[in-house]
C-alpha cells in the first residue's frame, strides 16, 4: 500500500489531476508568504529602528511648556532629557525677509539617529543652520550673517536632515536650526505667541514606565507622550497604508487558488472511485485506504508548500524592490512567523478541502465494481458550507477585518443569486425552437445537467470576480485619487495675510487671471468642552487625538465644497458649523454647546448644522466653522488658495516681494510626492496581480480539467449518432461562450456590489460607476473558456480522430 502511494504521488504530480492542485496551493502559500514577509520585516524594522525616527526612548509634545517640576522628577528617576522649541519666525539677510519653520535645540540632542549638517559639527550658541532651500531663497553661504528678531546669527551651514523631521503641506516653510540658549535673546516671544514645544527622554524601559505612569495623569489638553511604537511618523504611515493595500491583493490570490484545488480535489475523487472500489474487494479496510490517501495529501501539500514558500520569497523581494523609495528604511532578515502562517495556511486548506472528497472515496460501495452508478452520496450544501466558512473565515483573520470579511461575503452571495438568475435564464433558451442546430445541442447539454452547469459557471465567475475586485481596488487606491483631481487642482497656499493686506493680494491675483478661493479668517483655539463636559474625557472614549489646536473660522455661507448632511446653515449669532466625521467621532447632535478655548479665553456655540467636506479638493477646509459674532474680539490672519500654472511662476516671485510676510506654501511638491509613492505602491500591487493573474488561469484549467471526461463521453455518444466534426465544434463554442458570457456578466455585478461596501467602509474611497467591467468582463470569460477549452484537446484535431476511433 505504500509504494501505491508514492507511486500515485508521482503519477498525479505528472500528468494527473492534483498536479493543479499543487500547484494551486504554492500560489496561495507564495501569496500569503510575499504580503507577511514584506509586513514582518518592516514591522520589524520599525520596531529595531522607530526609536530614530523620535529621536529619544519617548517624547513629551505639545502647544505649552512642560513644568519644571515634571522635568526634575524625571531626572531623579534616572532619564536623561532633552529639550526642543520650534516656532516660525522671519529671517532678514541681504534685504530680504523669508518666513522658516525653525527649530532649536540643546546640547543633548539627538538621543538616537543621525542630525546630518554639512559640515558635520555640533549646534551650538550664536549659530544657525539652514536648509538648502532658504540658503537659495536668501542668497547665503557659510559664514554670513542673519538676523532673527534682536539676535545676529553666524550661518554654519547647511541644515541637510533631522531624525524627527516630520511632513505636513502646512509645514513646508524652510527650515532651519539653533541653538536653545539664543532663544530668549531673540525677542520675538510675548504672551499667546505660537510655539511647539518637544521633551526627548532616554532610558530604561523600567524607568520610562514608571515615569509615564507618574507623567501622564498630569499631561494638559494638547500635550501627548508618545514611544516609538505609535510614532506618527511618514515611515510609519507608509508602513501602515503599503500593508492594507497588499492584503486585499494578498487574499484574492489565496481564494482563487482555494477555488483551483477545491476543483481539482472534487475531480481527483470522482475520479479514483472505480480505484477504490476494486480496493475494497480486494480485502484493502476503511483503515488502510484512509493512511494511503492522507499519504498522498501530505506529500502533495509538503511539495506545494515548498514551491510556495521558494515562490513567495521570491515575489516579496520583487515586491521591496517595486516599492523603492516609498518604503526607505534598512530591513532585518525575516523571522520565522511568516513561514508558519504560510505553512498553517497550507495545513488549513488542505484538511478543509479534503474533508469531502476522502468521505466521497471512504464511502464508495464495492459493489460500484459491478455498478458504476453506484457512489457515496455526500449532500453538496455540506462541501459549499465548510468552503464558505474556510473563505470567510481565512477573509477575517488574515485581513484583521469582519467587516472586509462580510464584504466578501457579500460579494459572493451576489454572485450566487446572480449567476443562478443568469442560469435559469440562459437554460430556459433551450426550450426554444430557435436557433442553429450546434447552439441548441449546447444549450440542451447544459439543461441536462444543471447542477454541473451552475458549478461550471461559479467557477469561471469567481475567478473573473476576484480578479477584477482587485483591479478594479487597485486603480482606486493608486490612481482614483489624482485622477479625480482636475487639471487646475489648487497647488498654492496663502497664509498669514492681514485685514490690509486682502484687496490687494486678491487684486494682484484677478490682474493675473488666477482664480482663488475665498479668503476665510483664521484663529487657533480648541475644542474643549461640549455640553460642559470635558472633551478629552469623550475622545479618550473615541480614539483620541482631539487635543491639539484647530483652525477655526466663520463664513456667513456655506464654504466651498461643503454640504449640509444635517440641520440648517445659519450666520446667526452664537452658532457653529461642524464636519460630519468630528461629529460622529463625538457624537454631536444639533442643539449641543461647545466650549472653545482661545488662548486660555473660553466662547461658546451652539451647534447649528453637520457638513460633509471634501478633505481633497486642495481647498482650505475647517472642522468648524462659526458665526461672525463668536470670533469677533479675536485677531485673525486671513487663508485662501490658488492654482498657478508653470508658466505663471514668476507672478509667485511678485507675490512674495510685495508681501514678504505672506507665507506662499507650494503644494506641488506633495502632489509629486504623493504620484511617486502611488506610482511605486501600483508596480508593487502589479507583482501580486501576476499571482492572481495564475490562480485565476488555475481555476479556468482546473474547470476543464474536471468536466473533460464527461465531455468527451458525451461528444463519442454523438459521433457515433453520427455528429460531424463541423458540429461537435460549433457546440462546444456556442457552449463555451454561453459560460463565458453568463460568468463575466455576474462577476461585473456582484464587483460592483462589492465596490460599493468597500470602498466607502474599509478604505475611505468614494463609490463610482465601472462601466467598462460590463463589457470586459463577458468578452474576457467567453475567450479565455475558448482558449482554455482549446488547451484542453476537446476542440483539437487529435480529440476528433480519436473521438473517430472510439465511435
Amino acid at each position: 500500500m505504500a509504494s501505491l502511494g508514492w507511486g500515485l504521488i508521482r503519477r498525479e504530480v505528472a500528468s494527473g489531476p492534483l498536479r493543479l492542485f499543487v500547484l494551486a496551493l504554492a500560489l496561495c502559500v507564495a501569496s500569503i508568504l510575499s504580503v507577511t514577509l514584506v509586513a514582518d520585516r518592516l514591522n520589524a524594522a520599525l520596531k529595531v529602528s522607530g526609536r530614530d525616527y523620535i529621536a529619544a526612548d519617548r517624547v513629551l509634545s505639545g502647544s505649552r511648556p512642560a513644568e519644571a517640576s515634571w522635568l526634575a522628577e524625571a531626572q531623579e528617576r534616572g532619564l536623561q532629557v532633552s529639550v526642543g522649541q520650534s516656532f516660525n519666525s522671519v529671517l532678514f539677510a541681504n534685504e530680504q525677509l523669508q518666513l522658516a519653520s525653525i527649530r532649536a535645540v540643546d546640547d543633548a540632542f539627538p538621543f538616537y539617529g543621525e542630525l546630518v549638517l554639512a559640515p558635520q559639527g555640533q549646534v551650538k550658541p550664536g549659530y544657525i543652520w539652514l536648509s538648502a532651500r532658504l540658503l537659495a531663497l536668501l542668497n547665503l553661504a557659510p559664514g554670513a550673517t542673519v538676523e532673527l528678531g534682536n539676535l545676529r546669527l553666524i550661518v554654519a551651514g547647511e541644515l541637510v536632515s533631522e531624525p524627527d523631521q516630520g511632513f505636513s503641506p502646512f509645514l513646508l516653510a524652510p527650515r532651519a536650526l539653533m541653538h536653545l540658549d539664543d532663544v530668549a535673546a531673540t525677542g520675538i516671544f510675548m504672551e499667546g505667541s505660537r510655539s511647539r514645544y518637544r521633551y526627548l527622554f532616554k532610558g530604561d524601559d523600567k524607568a520610562l514606565t514608571d515615569y509615564a505612569r507618574w507623567l501622564q495623569p498630569q499631561l494638559q489638553q494638547g500635550q501627548r507622550w508618545r514611544g516609538p511604537n505609535n510614532a506618527d511618523t511618514p515611515v510609519a504611515r507608509s508602513i501602515t497604508r503599503a500593508e492594507q493595500f497588499f492584503r486585499l491583493a494578498s487574499l484574492t490570490g489565496v481564494l482563487l487558488g482555494i477555488l483551483a484545488m477545491a476543483i481539482a480535489l472534487g475531480y481527483f475523487s470522482r475520479r479514483e472511485q472505480d480505484r477504490i472500489a476494486l480496493l475494497k474487494t480486494l480485502g484493502a479496510g476503511r483503515r488502510q485506504l484512509l493512511a494511503w490517501l492522507a499519504r498522498l495529501l501530505t506529500g502533495l501539500m509538503l511539495l506545494g508548500a515548498l514551491l510556495g514558500a521558494v515562490a513567495g520569497y521570491g515575489v516579496h523581494q520583487l515586491i521591496l524592490l517595486a516599492l523603492g523609495e516609498a518604503m526607505a528604511i534598512p530591513l532585518p532578515p525575516p523571522s520565522l512567523t511568516p513561514f508558519l502562517v504560510a505553512g498553517g495556511l497550507a495545513l488549513l486548506t488542505t484538511l478543509m478541502l479534503s474533508v469531502v472528497p476522502l468521505l466521497r472515496l471512504l464511502g464508495v460501495p464495492p459493489l460500484r465494481v459491478l455498478r458504476n452508478e453506484a457512489e457515496a452520496r455526500i449532500s453538496p450544501w455540506l462541501s459549499g458550507g465548510i468552503l464558505l466558512a474556510g473563505v470567510v473565515v481565512l477573509s477575517w483573520l488574515f485581513a484583521g477585518s469582519l467587516g472586509l470579511a462580510g464584504g466578501l461575503l457579500l460579494g459572493l452571495l451576489a454572485l450566487v443569486l446572480v449567476l443562478g438568475g443568469l442560469c435559469r435564464v440562459l437554460l430556459a433558451l433551450a426550450r426554444l425552437p430557435r436557433g442553429s442546430v450546434a447552439f441548441r445541442l449546447a444549450l440542451g447539454r447544459l439543461n441536462r445537467a444543471r447542477l454541473a452547469t451552475l458549478l461550471q459557471f461559479g467557477g469561471v465567475a469567481l475567478a473573473l470576480f476576484l480578479a477584477s475586485l482587485l483591479w478594479v481596488v487597485r486603480g482606486e487606491l493608486t490612481e482614483g485619487f489624482l485622477a479625480r483631481l482636475p487639471a487646475d487642482t489648487h497647488n498654492r497656499f496663502l497664509i498669514n495675510i492681514a485685514d490690509t493686506e486682502l484687496d490687494p493680494v486678491a487684486q494682484l491675483l484677478r490682474d493675473n487671471g488666477l482664480d482663488s478661493s475665498r479668503f476665510y479668517p483664521i484663529v487657533r483655539g480648541r475644542l474643549a468642552q461640549v455640553n460642559a463636559v470635558p472633551v478629552a474625557e469623550i475622545s479618550s472614549e473615541r480614539g483620541g487625538g482631539l487635543g491639539r489646536e484647530l483652525n477655526l473660522t466663520w463664513s456667513e455661507e456655506v464654504p466651498e465644497g461643503n454640504r449640509i448632511v444635517d440641520g440648517q446653515w445659519s450666520a446667526a449669532a452664537g452658532g457653529v458649523s461642524v464636519e460630519s466625521g468630528l461629529a460622529e467621532r463625538l457624537g454631536l447632535v444639533l442643539g449641543d454647546i461647545l466650549t472653545l478655548d482661545l488662548a486660555g479665553q473660553r466662547v461658546f456655540a451652539e451647534v447649528r448644522s453637520l457638513r460633509e467636506v471634501d478633505w481633497d479638493s486642495m481647498k482650505p477646509n475647517f472642522y468648524l466653522v462659526l458665526s461672525p459674532d463668536v470670533l469677533a474680539d479675536y485677531p485673525a490672519a486671513w487663508m485662501a488658495s490658488f492654482y498657478l500654472p508653470e508658466r505663471l511662476k514668476a507672478v509667485e516671485v511678485e507675490l512674495i516681494r510685495a508681501f514678504p510676510t505672506i507665507t506662499v506654501f507650494d503644494v506641488e511638491a506633495l502632489l509629486q510626492q504623493l504620484r511617486t509613492i502611488l506610482a511605486q505602491v501600483s508596480r508593487a500591487l502589479l507583482v501580486i496581480m501576476a499571482l492572481v493573474t495564475g490562480a485565476s488561469l488555475l481555476v479556468l484549467l482546473a474547470q476543464v480539467e474536471a468536466t473533460l471526461a464527461s465531455r468527451r463521453r458525451e461528444l463519442v455518444l454523438l459521433r457515433t449518432l453520427g455528429a460531424g466534426n463541423r458540429l461537435i465544434r460549433a457546440s462546444l463554442r456556442w457552449e463555451w461562450l454561453g459560460a463565458g458570457l453568463v460568468a463575466g456578466l455576474a462577476a461585473a455585478l456582484a464587483v460592483e456590489l462589492c465596490v460599493a461596501v468597500l470602498l466607502p467602509w474599509w478604505l475611505d474611497l468614494p463609490w463610482q460607476p465601472h462601466p467598462g467591467l460590463w463589457l470586459a468582463l463577458p468578452a474576457l470569460g467567453a475567450v479565455l473558456l475558448l482558449l482554455t477549452g482549446r488547451a484542453g484537446g476537446l476542440l483539437s484535431g487529435a480529440l476528433i480522430n480519436r473521438l473517430r476511433q472510439w465511435g
